[in-house]
């Protein structure tokens, strides 16, 4: 017997739903964030995902739920609440964890007489790169000055967005790495 569409709308989560369950799950898992704080964060989680939430059968709603998870996941663990300079060391260690594991990337690690520094100075200019040049990233940072003014909060959904976007892969790399190999070869230290 198949499943009827009675069956499969009744396994819908409405757009109203998802945000009142976000809510109660912040208002329980982050009981220090203000209702302002809390309503930015939840306009950031789902703002770009709910417009056509509602027409999305079961199984793109549970993708969609995954992906909204997975970015508060991000955010929760690395970012929230952490002051911004821990909190930027946290992406630095982060992205920096990414590019170390590449042979090219860590043959030219070896190479370097002061490689901390060098690899350090990389991985910012990089991530400066991506905050004042990638159209994604342009986006992400208007989304995130639209939900919120506090400064704090503020730097954390970047660093959080900016995160998942590094995350992301493009062909068989992920995009850090990516723009990272990209940035060192348009300086001529690659090959």
């Amino acid at each position: 017997m198949g499943v009827n569409n009675t069956m499969i709308n009744d396994c819908k989560i409405t757009t109203k739903k998802l945000v009142q369950d976000w809510r109660s799950r912040l208002a329980l898992e982050c009981p220090e964030q203000s209702v302002a704080n809390t309503d930015s964060i939840i306009s950031w989680l789902l703002v770009s995902r709910l417009k056509q939430y509602d027409r999305l059968n079961p199984k793109e709603q549970k993708i969609v739920q995954q992906v909204v998870e997975y970015r508060y996941q991000i955010l929760r663990q690395r970012y929230l609440g952490i002051p911004k300079e821990r909190a930027y060391r946290n992406l630095i260690t982060r992205l920096g964890s990414l590019v170390t594991s590449r042979p090219s990337i860590q043959t030219w690690i070896a190479k370097s007489h002061n490689h901390q520094s060098i690899m350090l100075d990389v991985l910012q200019k990089v991530i400066q790169e991506l905050l004042q040049s990638n159209n994604y990233m342009q986006q992400q940072m208007t989304c995130i000055a639209q939900c919120t003014t506090d400064n704090r909060l503020r730097n954390a959904l970047i660093f959080a967005s900016l995160e998942e976007y590094c995350l992301g892969s493009i062909g068989n790399q992920q995009l850090f790495v990516y723009h990272f190999i990209n940035y060192l070869k348009k300086k001529n230290v690659l090959a």
